[in-house]
């Protein structure tokens, strides 16, 4: 008979593992959240507007090279003129281009404000010519409103839109002090045309009392108002979102007096006539000290 020798040795039972058992890791969620997407987004679009910046940079560079201009001088384009006027215009200005791409926003709101007051001398004007002619208005609110306008517009972007430009542009505190110090006075001014407690411009109150009068004067009148109104909102709101930023950065007066004796002092004629004005004054004493040891 054929035998088999191992069949009766028995298996030796499985022996338990030492190693502690380890839990199976849990399935990560692919799906995020709607903040990280959001945040994500924003980060892409920053991104694309940074991208679209420097190659609109790029193609003006490479028109003003092809132009002749020397270095990285670009064509003046605003004020936008047309081109059968004999006058070019006095600025070269591009938000997208010159601005960094978190403060866009904030000098085109700024921009905004001072289109929305420069349309609202221009309704004072009208306003002011129908007020003299059917509201029996002095002659000298007509007179007023055509020097604002010809006046304020032109001051408003050189003091106080143009400084906060270049302080974005430049990170210059002494041109954000500008800006805070003129806009602030200025939209007192505002509040006063757009009230019309006196004959600075057509604003409620004048508006008002001229119903009696003539509806229509009237209603430019309130018209002229209600965007007086909307210049000193949109003034002061400017301020505080510029102003949040301003502390935000670190900004000073301290460091805005720096910046302006510095740039005062790097500027060549201003090195001139201090030196100018040392060497008058050292040949002064000395030729005062010579005379007193002489007599």
């Amino acid at each position: 008979e054929d035998i088999n020798p191992f069949a009766q040795v028995e298996q030796a039972p499985p022996r338990p593992s030492s190693k502690p058992a380890v839990a199976p890791a849990p399935a990560v969620n692919p799906v995020l959240s709607n903040d990280e997407l959001f945040r994500r987004q924003e980060e892409l679009e920053r991104k694309a507007q940074e991208l679209r910046r420097r190659e609109q940079e790029l193609e003006r560079q490479q028109r003003t090279g092809r132009s002749g201009s020397a270095g990285d001088a670009r064509p003046h384009n605003w004020p936008p003129i047309p081109s059968f006027i004999p006058i070019q215009p006095c600025f070269y200005q591009d938000i997208e281009v010159e601005i960094p791409v978190q403060f866009q926003r904030t000098v085109t709101l700024v921009y905004y404000v001072f289109l929305c007051y420069t349309l609202a001398l221009a309704i004072n004007v009208l306003a002011s010519f129908f007020y003299v002619i059917f509201g029996s208005g002095p002659i000298g609110i007509l007179i007023l409103a055509i020097i604002q306008i010809l006046l304020l517009s032109s001051c408003s972007f050189l003091f106080w839109f143009r400084p906060v430009y270049k302080a974005f542009r430049n990170d210059s505190s002494f041109n954000f002090m500008i800006f805070f110090f003129v806009l602030f006075f200025h939209s007192l001014f505002t509040l006063v045309q757009a009230l019309g407690v006196s004959q600075y411009a057509c604003g409620w109150i004048n508006g008002i009392n001229t119903f009696n009068q003539s509806i229509f004067a009237s209603f430019l009148m309130i018209i002229s108002a209600i965007a007086f109104t909307g210049s000193f909102v949109g003034m002061v709101f400017a301020l505080i979102r510029v102003h949040r930023y301003y502390r935000g950065a670190g900004f000073s007066l301290d460091k805005a007096c720096k910046e302006f004796s510095d740039g005062v002092m790097a500027d060549r004629n201003v090195r001139q006539a201090s030196k100018a004005a040392a060497t008058a004054a050292t040949t002064h004493a000395v030729n005062q000290t010579l005379q007193g040891g002489r007599y």
